[in-house]
């Protein structure tokens, strides 16, 4: 590699050697310390690899032993500045650009974050833009090692985080703990707690792990309502209360309850037929200001835009402040469309049951529908009752003080596991 550079630098030259006593020419070039390399015989030539300042000797040697010489390439800083030495305009561009391009290499310009599920991508970029981290900040006076603490400081739930720069991009890689959710319930672990109900319901069943069950199957119960408590108590022989134990409240609650749907959309609308027609035009976004470029007025009268941007830059490091928006316009024609009144039913069951999917995605059961679908000439209307099964526990944290007092205390609502 150092070999390369150096010669690039200093510049050389590859060469054909033909005609008589070519060996002893080679003798002579070793005997003189004139370095050669990569040297392969080819038919009855010589290919070699000489320095920009061996090939000057070449000549001598050449007479003495009735060899021919020829040089095939030149290649090298030296050379180079000797071909574009009459092309001034195009020697102090590139001089110009290798300036811009060592004053950005002194900026972040691109910023990453991975690893976060907490926490979206925008707020962390939020925040570390807050704290002066983003798109032009200048690589002096950053650390890395700072950064990574400020993070850690700043957010509780993130155990891990590691801050890379390489070139002008800032890699923020994060790893949590569990979610807050979880983090809760971990801290509660070992701690005393009730169940209530998070909301209004009748109970389906009841299956009590620890604690004392509070309600039974039948049982309306609303929210707050305490459906396992984590107050056991010890009765003596004579059915009195001896002892109160504090407990973690444990099972499973399952309650029937009635969600109600209503959804209704008009019989017309309005639907795009692409013709696969398109434009494009361009636009730069150099450092938040925006730059078009000339484009022709579109020719289609109806037409979907869409936009694609894509970061440039220099490798896989080193990132511009450039963006390239590329606009895209398909031409289409807008037809108006009505649905018949079965073709409207049919829609309304499709969006009925992306609904109800997704509550059975949440571990809901599906008990019961009773959704009615009318449809006349305007409008397609869904409505009714849906009966379902679900889990109503929540936690609620019991302090006990010294005194043998209870503060009940509630948390945030958590879905008993």
């Amino acid at each position: 590699m150092l070999f390369s550079l150096f010669h690039f630098l200093s510049g050389y030259c590859r060469v054909v050697l033909s005609g008589m006593n070519q060996e002893r020419f080679l003798n002579l070039c070793a005997a003189k310390q004139i370095l050669l390399w990569n040297i392969k015989k080819e038919g009855k030539h010589y290919i070699f690899y000489i320095s920009r300042g061996g090939y000057k000797e070449l000549q001598e040697i050449s007479e003495k032993t009735g060899s021919t010489f020829r040089c095939i390439q030149k290649k090298g800083i030296p050379y180079l500045f000797c071909r574009y030495k009459k092309r001034k305009c195009f020697v102090l561009a590139l001089l110009f650009c290798t300036a811009i391009f060592i004053v950005m290499s002194c900026f972040i310009w691109q910023v990453q974050v991975t690893g976060s599920y907490g926490h979206s991508e925008e707020e962390l970029l939020d925040y570390l833009e807050k704290k002066g981290v983003h798109s032009g900040t200048k690589i002096s006076g950053f650390s890395c090692a700072r950064l990574e603490e400020q993070i850690r400081k700043d957010f509780e739930d993130i155990a891990w985080v590691s801050c890379e720069r390489k070139g002008t991009l800032l890699r923020v890689r994060v790893k949590e703990t569990l979610d807050k959710r979880d983090q809760k319930e971990g801290e509660m672990q070992e701690s005393p707690c009730n169940l209530i109900a998070s909301k209004k319901g009748k109970i389906a069943s009841i299956l009590v792990r620890s604690g004392s069950a509070k309600v039974k199957k039948g049982d309306k119960v609303k929210p707050g309502d305490v459906l396992i408590s984590g107050v056991v108590e010890i009765r003596d022989d004579a059915g009195e209360i001896a002892e109160e134990t504090l407990v973690r409240a444990q099972g499973d609650v399952y309650a029937i309850s009635k969600i109600k749907y209503e959804d209704h959309f008009p019989l017309i609308y309005y639907k795009k037929n692409y013709t696969g027609k398109t434009e494009k035009s361009y636009r730069f976004l150099i450092n938040g200001y925006t730059i078009k470029m000339p484009e022709r007025k579109t020719a289609y009268a109806e037409y979907d835009e869409q936009s694609r941007e894509i970061l440039l830059h220099i490798g896989p490091q080193f990132y511009l402040p450039v963006s390239l928006f590329v606009i895209t316009k398909a031409q289409c024609q807008i037809s108006k469309e009505s649905y018949s009144v079965s073709q409207a039913k049919k829609e309304a069951r499709k969006r009925l049951f992306l609904f109800l999917k997704e509550y059975e995605r949440k571990g809901v059961v599906i008990l019961k529908n009773n959704v009615r679908i009318d449809s006349d000439k305007n409008e397609c209307t869904a409505k009714g009752i849906i009966k379902i099964k679900e889990r109503v526990g929540k936690i609620q944290e019991i302090s006990s003080t010294l005194n043998g007092e209870k503060d009940i205390k509630q948390e945030p609502a958590v879905l008993n596991r």
